[in-house]
Order: C-alpha cells, then structure tokens, then sequence
C-alpha cells in the first residue's frame, strides 16, 4: 500500500508540475506578447509624431489608428490624433485661403 501510494503521489507531483510548466510557458508567451504590442505603440507614436512635422497628415493618422483601435488606453495617441487633425484643418484653411488668392489676383 505505502508503495503505491508514494508512486500515486509522485505522478500526481509530476502532473502537476508538468502543468505549472506549461502555465509558465503561457504566461512567459503572455507577457513576451504584451512588451511586443507596447514596442509596436511606441514605434507608431513616434513615426506619427515625425510624420505630423514633415505635414504628412493622412499617414500620421493611419500610423496611429491601431494604437487608438487597441484594448490598452493610450492618451497620447488620443493627444496626437487631435494635434494630427487639428493641423490638417490648418493647412486646408490655408490652401483655400491661397486659392482665393490666386483666382482674385487672376482677375486683376
């Protein structure tokens, strides 16, 4: 009796690492995943940012939007999609503003 249930405890032992093993694998995937996605943020965050001062406006703004369609709350992207709208707006203004000026110096 005492043999078999020390070999009954040794599987049960041995089970029961196996499954702690694979957990830590899980979890060693889990975060592995986790510091990958948050170094995918932070490369669009900045090609964003460089895109927003060379005036790419429409690639800044595709850059950013998996980091604003993510589960994970990002406040600067949130920020620099509105500074990436907000000088969108500008430059649109400023463009038709000189096209009223091109066309009304024409008919002079």
């Amino acid at each position: 009796m005492k043999s078999t249930t020390t070999t009954l405890f040794a599987i049960a032992a041995a089970v029961l690492l196996t499954m702690a093993g694979c957990d830590m694998s899980a979890s060693r995937k889990q975060g592995a995943q986790m510091r990958f996605e948050e170094t995918m943020d932070q490369a669009r965050l900045e090609t964003a940012r460089r895109s927003l001062a060379e005036g790419r406006y429409a690639y800044a703004r595709k850059v950013l939007e998996p980091c604003l369609n993510s589960p994970r709350r990002h406040d600067d992207a949130e920020q620099l999609m509105a500074q990436i709208q907000t000088a969108h707006q500008v430059y649109a203004q400023l463009n038709a503003y000189r096209q009223d000026s091109d066309d009304s110096e024409r008919v002079y």
